[in-house]
């Protein structure tokens, strides 16, 4: 009878010790202010709550910046906060983009949140923003996640891409550093996952399970990517942008070790799919701005990324008279469809407030900045501009070769001119309105006839007159095994379809493109670099 019941333990504790839960995981990650599908969002997740304990609902930060309805609103990013509030999101990380309405504005909406933010690489703060931990635990039903949230820097001086006056005070760190301090989170807190959720970008995000083999599962944003995957000790995914599809990843978690992992993206665009009448009717008061759909002008044509960045800086040039205008291309968030044009669109192009400068600068300082300047960009110039043979920059007007100590009028937002402060001098003039008011101001009572910029392409790779941009043939000559490389001067949209013509990988601006995940085979390729597109074939060994 006692070696029985000594048995019976023995079989119970095994299956106590070898207990499995099904845990599910929504994401979502840089939905930009995109508010249209949160109706059918909390319907899906309603339901799956309905039928079972342990689902969690995440975000990987970026939640404002790029929806005029949401930037512009008298509480500026609220009716985010509102709706995710709605939707019960648990947890979300601080993307670079939080910071873009001030310190003061996200620590309101911060209060705001029914929801914990994370952060681990950012201090200095006061207000609520000083209260965001490094970490926080999470539990449904008995299951414990520790999340552990980072900010990407990649911005000059360690700090988050958004405007350097938005961040004044606050000290950040490289977040790979972060997690070197929570090898044994999941022990001392209980939790039974710990997942890194992360404004990092996808490359950041495998350093990340490279380096620290406790963290089971990187939930990542800032990239735009699409995919879920095992990678060296845990898994990684990302979920897209603008709140188009969320993912949905179910794991099955045997003695805190992830032991089946399911990863699909749902997409949100589905009209068939149901929705929440309630959000629905939220929706739709938020988007019923009327000042915001004035007709202001007119676009003859669907104008690609090129192509508006082209009319952004010839409006600017015409607004200041400057002899040189340039806009950074990650400053353009949409591109100008064919009809009518409103104040949405021109906000939603230009979605982030900045002002209008311009500085006097000799031959000299303007050269030295436009070596220095790493981000790819367009611009109008009234100036003639060549290499000589070393390859140095001249500047002609009027035919006449300008001098190094000759001045020029040089006009540009101002987060270009404060992330790199060190190469101007103070601006000569600083105008009260914004760039995206000066260009509304600019299509409406400016610009005579309807707007046409096909086959524009004023970019950094067409600004010497003898530089002659290479033409990029896609091709693979050997098999590509765990990435695809590319040289950062040919970054753009990478697309891969499989031989049904599924779309299997999306990427953006990515020298570096994990595929490991594919099976062996053939796939057709497209890369998108402003208005051209490339297309070939990789075989995937």
């Amino acid at each position: 009878m006692k070696q029985s019941i000594l048995l019976l333990i023995g079989i119970l504790g095994f299956f106590a010790l070898s207990a499995q839960e099904t845990v599910v995981i929504y994401a979502i990650n840089d939905p930009h202010g995109s508010i249209d599908n949160f109706p059918r969002l909390k319907k899906l997740i309603d339901n799956d709550r309905a039928q079972n304990s342990k689902v969690f609902f995440v975000s990987a930060g970026d939640l404002f910046s790029g929806n005029p309805i949401v930037d512009y609103h008298e509480n500026k990013g609220f009716p985010m906060i509102d709706l995710l509030n709605d939707c019960g999101l648990d947890i979300s990380v601080i993307g670079n983009h939080e910071f873009d309405y001030g310190q003061e504005v996200l620590n309101a909406r911060i209060e705001q949140a029914q929801f914990p933010f994370v952060c681990d690489n950012v201090s200095g703060a006061s207000g609520a923003l000083e209260t965001v931990n490094g970490f926080e635990l999470i539990t449904k039903d008995g299951f414990t996640i520790a999340f552990v949230g980072v900010v990407e820097t990649g911005s000059p001086g360690l700090h988050p891409l958004t405007h350097p006056k938005k961040v004044q005070g606050l000290t950040f760190t490289e977040g790979l550093d972060s997690f070197q301090n929570y090898e044994n989170l999941k022990t001392d807190n209980g939790a039974d996952l710990l997942v890194a959720l992360t404004h990092y970008g996808s490359y950041k995000d495998r350093k990340i399970l490279e380096n620290y083999s406790f963290v089971d599962l990187v939930i990542g944003g800032h990239t735009d990517q699409e995919y879920g995957y095992f990678y060296e000790n845990g898994y990684m995914l990302m979920s897209g942008k603008y709140l188009e599809k969320v993912s949905k990843t179910t794991l099955t978690v045997t003695n805190n070790a992830i032991t089946d992992f399911n990863f699909e993206l749902i997409d949100l665009s589905d009209t068939t799919m149901e929705f929440d009448q309630t959000v629905k009717t939220k929706v739709d008061n938020y988007n019923n701005q009327p000042e915001f759909y004035t007709v202001i002008g007119e676009s003859e044509i669907p104008h690609s990324g090129n192509e508006t960045a082209c009319l952004y800086t010839d409006a600017l040039q015409t607004i200041t008279g400057a002899d040189f205008v340039i806009q950074n291309m990650g400053g353009i968030r949409a591109n100008l469809d064919e009809g009518d044009i409103t104040p949405f669109d021109v906000y939603s192009i230009d979605p982030f407030g900045n002002s209008l400068d311009t500085f006097e600068m000799t031959i000299t300082e303007l050269r030295t900045f436009l070596n220095a300047f790493r981000s790819s960009f367009s611009y109008s110039t009234t100036l003639e501009i060549s290499k000589d043979q070393n390859q140095i920059l001249q500047f002609s007007k009027d035919g006449i070769t300008l001098e190094d100590t000759d001045v020029v009028n040089f006009s540009l937002n101002d987060y270009i001119s404060n992330v790199y402060k060190d190469y101007f001098p103070e601006p000569s003039f600083t105008y009260e309105k914004t760039t995206a008011e000066y260009i509304i101001e600019y299509i409406r009572d400016i610009h005579q006839g309807a707007i046409n910029y096909e086959n524009c392409n004023q970019r950094e790779s067409t600004l010497s007159t003898t530089q002659k941009r290479a033409i990029l043939k896609l091709h693979f000559q050997s098999p590509v095994g765990e990435f695809i490389s590319l040289d950062t001067e040919l970054l753009g949209t990478l697309t891969l379809y499989d031989i049904h013509g599924k779309l299997v990988l999306s990427t953006k601006d990515e020298a570096q493109t994990y595929v490991g995940f594919l099976s062996p085979g053939m796939y057709f390729v497209q890369l998108s670099i402003g208005s051209e597109l490339y297309t070939g074939k990789l075989l995937k060994k």
